[in-house]
């Protein structure tokens, strides 16, 4: 009989139960397995042909709701990351506008446990004599929080870093789930977005005016930049309730540093970098753009539209491409396509819909419903999310989808009637709340009256 090795005794790891044993595979059931393998793959290709073309909104949806509700182990990873797909599940399912998630009566129950879990995440955290706040991406901070598995006088571990992307999936996903956000404190929270800002010029001074994601010190650059001030535009309302957002005011983030970093991060072929002196990149392209436009800047640093363009536009090959000499995958989809949406003022012009349209719905996993990088690839929840995003921006109404998708704010990556409230100037989040509960129960009365 196995028995456990002295060194974790008292662990709280149970002994087996009877005799271990280890079933032989003999080359005969080696086959047998392997001729299952390639029968399960055939039937996915085969369901792959039949679906071609069409887009699965019963799979896409349900694929959303299993990964809210738990994710398979290739995610363990990213556990530190939860919020983040979280954000990647909702803001997805808004697209498909979901019932089971956003119906005012049967949904509810889901979304106020979602919230509460969100506000779960929230930090209050010190920082010399500055009190910050914002969110973390999840629970796993390295030790667990049981102490059964440290040495004796260890203290179990607490989430208690504010980190600058979470806090940015935090906001936006309270909002799209109805949430007024009048538990979150905005001062505190920008307080932090300010200390995160490079602003001393070391070394080159290549850094100045980026944004590090927090304040134990990581790497800064464009992505972070775009969710500082992501947030500073969710809360604007909040600190300024009678001041509409212009993009120009230095109190927390110093505007024109920030401006200087993205010109330093022009490609000599038109596009943007992470950083200034790296390579041009679609990620980047996106957040840069998405960034200056919050500003209003856009033309300040690009004062020819035609070379971001162009540069956006040769990233086009069937799908879209993060990067020249690199293969297609989805996420491009949005991240190029979302900047060019930005340079054009939404028109849309530029891309050519029906391939890409084409490849990405070849990334549809016909079985499971979700969206991979590329075909064949396994679905994922950010791929998905990108995928989706791509398909509303631009318009697809194709078979599968007679009443359309619902629309996206590209610039904020959220769904547009979230986007609406962050930009509407008259009225508070809570009133806005308040407005959406009443006009979804006037319409679920309308509904069962008929």
């Amino acid at each position: 009989m196995s028995k456990l090795p002295s060194e974790f005794k008292g662990k709280g790891l149970p002994e087996p139960d009877g005799e271990v044993t280890i079933e032989e595979i003999t080359p005969e059931k080696l086959a047998g397995m392997q001729a299952q393998q390639m029968a399960k793959m055939k039937a996915v290709a085969d369901l792959a042909k039949s679906n071609l073309g069409k887009f699965d909104l019963p799979k896409n949806a349900r694929y959303l709701h299993y990964s809210l509700s738990g994710l398979p182990e290739p995610y363990e990873s990213l556990d530190t990351n939860r919020l983040t797909l979280a954000h990647f599940c909702i803001q997805s399912l808004s697209i498909l506008k979901d019932g089971r998630l956003f119906d005012v009566v049967k949904g509810r129950e889901v979304r106020e446990r979602m919230i509460k879990w969100i506000y779960n995440l929230k930090v209050t955290q010190k920082v010399g004599e500055t009190t910050i706040e914002g969110f973390c991406g999840g629970t796993f901070m390295g030790n667990p929080f049981n102490d059964v598995f440290l040495p004796t006088g260890t203290p179990p571990s607490t989430p208690t870093s504010v980190h600058l992307a979470m806090t940015y999936c935090a906001l936006l996903t309270l909002l799209t789930l109805g949430d007024d956000l009048s538990h979150v404190n905005a001062q505190d929270i920008m307080e932090g977005v300010k200390g995160l800002q490079n602003l001393d010029r070391e070394g080159d001074g290549i850094l100045y005016g980026s944004f590090k994601s927090h304040c134990e010190g990581s790497e800064s650059d464009m992505r972070f930049n775009y969710c500082a001030l992501t947030i500073e535009r969710i809360l604007w309302k909040i600190l300024h309730p009678s001041t509409p957002y212009n993009g120009k005011d230095d109190t927390y983030i110093n505007k024109t540093a920030l401006v200087e970093f993205i010109k330093k991060s022009k490609g000599y072929d038109g596009g943007l970098a992470l950083m200034p002196e790296q390579e041009s990149h679609g990620g980047s392209f996106f957040t840069g753009l998405a960034t200056l436009e919050i500003m209003g800047a856009v033309d300040e640093v690009f004062e020819d539209r035609d070379e971001p363009i162009e540069w956006g536009v040769m990233r086009q090959i069937g799908g879209m491409q993060g990067r020249r000499g690199k293969v297609e995958d989805t996420c491009y989809s949005y991240w190029v396509g979302g900047g060019l949406n930005i340079l054009d003022g939404g028109s849309n012009l530029y891309l050519d819909k029906e391939p890409l349209h084409e490849y990405i719905l070849k990334c549809q996993h016909p079985m499971y419903g979700g969206f991979g990088k590329a075909e064949r690839s396994p679905p994922d929840v950010l791929h998905t999310f990108y995928s989706l995003s791509y398909l509303s921006l631009s318009g697809f109404d194709g078979e599968g989808l007679e009443d359309g998708l619902g629309e996206i704010d590209v610039v904020l990556g959220c769904a547009k009637e979230t986007g609406d409230w962050i930009r509407d100037p008259d009225k508070s989040y809570s009133v806005l709340v308040k407005e959406k509960e009443l006009r979804d129960l006037q319409a679920l009365k309308a509904a069962s009256s008929k």
